[in-house]
């Protein structure tokens, strides 16, 4: 070990920046109109009080940078909920200084240990999952070698990708040969919304080229009943998977849905909203899923996918990590259960304002990872607007 000790944690919190007119809705939508359905639409009369009176947490992001005593450093993020910084700066930056930043599975454990009576998920879960991957960044710099190579080494050139947004002519343009939309209506939209959700994918298909590969990402919002008559709609559709087609919890509904639309060619996904090897068990357990969709944001970091992904293989699912990002696409170039991955492509921009900088670009619906010590990216301080916790 080189005992190289933890001698910073610095704690950036970021709000998502306000969209940047790009000039052109080609793509956006097409023809048909797009709403996108949310879980609590089901209470239409409340919704507008929602917006007006409820903060959204769901913006943003928490960042840490952990700096070691030669001078290198690390970066990790939540991917989203900006609320996991206060974490990381009143909870784990005391315990982390002056450890040896090498010891990542050790340290993984005591953050665990520390939070686990009001943690073990959510914004607590995000707060460990940020600093694990600036250990994993720090440790490949220190290294000289990149997380991929640390992770078992490339089991793959380059990685195949779907693209998540409605850009579909920019898909088509770069190559994208897959893409996964939102669910343009739900449950209060009753038949006349599946009627409609059935013209998008065909707007779609005739947009991108009839082979395209179609995912639909529920985020939650559907029951069983409505998830599997529209998905029996959509199957004519290339519809490949139903992503989270009901609330996390609902195992039972979950197999029911995966015992039913398995029969009619189409697969199951989820776990985004599960944390941990723990909570991903029970879907894993209950037959639930096809493909398991752990955030490595939210679910531990690079250290927890690792053994959720040792859970994968020995149930043969595949393991396709929600979101974009380094930290997913070094993980999925290492992994055998990962066959592609998710690019997050909105607005209709060829070059996306990130929250890190160095992202491989895409080419013919393909990425290479690069071969930089560590994560081989850095943060834009420009992103958006920004409070430093730490001095």
């Amino acid at each position: 070990m080189t005992n190289m000790k933890i001698v910073n944690v610095e704690v950036f919190k970021f709000t998502t920046p306000p969209p940047k007119s790009t000039g052109s809705t080609k793509g956006v939508g097409g023809a048909v109109n797009w709403p996108t359905d949310l879980p609590w639409a089901i209470y239409p009369d409340i919704i507008e009080h929602m917006n007006k009176n409820v903060p959204n947490i769901a913006g943003g992001a928490a960042v840490v940078k952990i700096t070691a005593e030669n001078g290198m450093y690390g970066y990790g993020s939540t991917g989203l909920y900006r609320q996991a910084a206060e974490i990381i700066e009143d909870v784990l930056k005391p315990f982390l200084i002056g450890q040896d930043c090498e010891e990542i599975e050790y340290l993984w454990h005591i953050m665990y240990l520390k939070t686990s009576a009001w943690g073990r998920a959510g914004l607590a879960m995000q707060a460990i999952s940020a600093v694990d991957i600036a250990l994993w960044d720090l440790k490949g710099k220190i290294t000289g070698q990149p997380v991929y190579q640390l992770l078992g080494g490339k089991v793959r050139d380059k990685i195949k990708v779907y693209a998540t947004g409605l850009s579909f002519e920019l898909y088509r343009d770069m190559g994208y040969k897959a893409v996964k939309v939102p669910r343009p209506y739900g449950l209060v939209d009753g038949k006349e919304g599946m009627k409609k959700t059935v013209e998008c994918f065909d707007w779609i298909l005739k947009t991108m080229g009839d082979d395209t590969e179609i995912a639909i990402d529920v985020w939650c919002a559907w029951d069983v009943e409505y998830t599997i008559k529209i998905s029996k709609m959509l199957r004519d559709y290339n519809l490949r998977w139903v992503e989270e087609p009901v609330p996390a919890d609902d195992y039972d509904g979950y197999r029911r849905i995966k015992d039913i639309l398995n029969a009619e060619g189409i697969l199951v996904s989820g776990g985004e909203h599960e944390f941990s090897r723990w909570g991903t068990r029970k879907l894993v357990e209950n037959q639930c899923v096809d493909i398991l969709q752990s955030d490595i944001w939210y679910t531990g970091g690079l250290s927890e996918i690792r053994k959720i992904n040792a859970l994968a293989k020995a149930h043969n699912l595949m393991l396709v990590p929600h979101c974009h990002g380094m930290p997913v696409f070094h993980f999925s170039v290492s992994s055998l259960t990962s066959p592609f991955a998710e690019t997050l492509l909105f607005n209709q921009v060829l070059e996306p304002s990130r929250l890190f900088l160095g992202e491989p670009k895409v080419v013919d619906g393909y990425i290479d990872v690069p071969d930089k010590p560590g994560l081989g990216y850095e943060l834009n301080y420009d992103w958006g607007p920004c409070i430093k916790l730490s001095e």
